[in-house]
């Protein structure tokens, strides 16, 4: 009976080391993921002078200010209505607010500055 009894532990034994082991190794054949790193991508635009067109919706001819409600500045900045400094305040002089018009934007970072502006014909 000692031998029966003896024999059924083993084979108990080794069944539970073996369905631990079994466990194991599922857990190291799922293959892990490796999420791509992301590459980051520069904001700032290059210094220049960039063509656009707009719409004026005030103007400040004490500060030398414009704002516009301008169409997408490529390379520099999306649809937005935005304040923009003008070099020379003269220019602001026959504008008024509605005006559509075509404008030269100076970029040196980290500034904005309306070089040239007319009205659009």
């Amino acid at each position: 009976m000692k031998t029966i009894t003896l024999t059924l532990s083993i084979i108990l034994l080794l069944l539970a080391i073996a369905c631990s082991g079994a466990n194991e190794n599922k857990a190291v054949k799922t293959p892990l993921r490796a999420e791509p790193t992301p590459v980051p991508t520069s904001t700032i635009p290059k210094d220049g002078d960039y063509p656009a067109k707009g719409k004026v919706t005030k103007i400040n001819n004490e500060l030398g200010s414009i704002e516009l409600d301008h169409e997408e500045i490529v390379g520099v900045m999306p649809r937005m209505i935005m304040e923009f400094y003008v070099k020379n305040k003269a220019e602001l002089k026959p504008l008024k607010v509605g005006d559509q018009v075509d404008f030269v934007l100076e970029y040196k970072h980290p500034t904005e500055t309306i070089v040239s502006i007319k009205k659009a014909k």
